[in-house]
């Protein structure tokens, strides 16, 4: 045992990213939102379809079930996104600090600008998923808009 942990890395080389941490980060919480919207609109269209103006009845008992689980499973993976980009910025951010030159440094550049655009995205699409998750409990789902 040489007294440093097996998963140190010297001092001169920069930290291991992996690129699907920058992808996650960038699309994680997008894809959530766009779950939500895809899966909800199928689900309400469909019981919805089952009533008509001139016999209207109400949508099945299940249906608000499924679209509530449905919005907490897509909040909670649209909150995963939205972190994991925060860390993706915060972890380029200390990349960029270490002295680095010619293509190390232009990956770092790079990463950085993603990673940023990933953080911006993540809270706009969040926007979108609680706007959509307080719309699924204020709004009738087959009532009239």
């Amino acid at each position: 045992m040489s007294g440093t942990p097996a998963h140190a890395q010297p001092a001169n080389t920069t930290p291991q990213y992996h690129p699907w941490r920058l992808s996650i980060g960038l699309l994680g919480t997008a894809l959530a939102w766009f779950a939500l919207m895809l899966i909800g609109e199928g689900l309400t269209a469909t019981t919805c379809a089952l009533s008509d103006p001139v016999r209207p009845a109400a949508p099945p008992s299940w249906a608000m079930v499924v679209m509530i689980a449905l919005s907490a499973v897509c909040v909670a993976l649209g909150i995963a996104g939205a972190v994991l980009a925060w860390r993706n910025v915060v972890f380029t951010r200390e990349k960029r600090q270490r002295p680095l030159e010619g293509r190390a440094r232009r990956v770092a550049e790079l990463e950085s600008f993603l990673a940023k655009v990933g953080a911006l995205c993540s809270a706009m699409f969040m926007f979108g998923l609680i706007a959509t998750v307080l719309a699924v409990a204020i709004l009738a789902p087959c009532g009239q808009w």
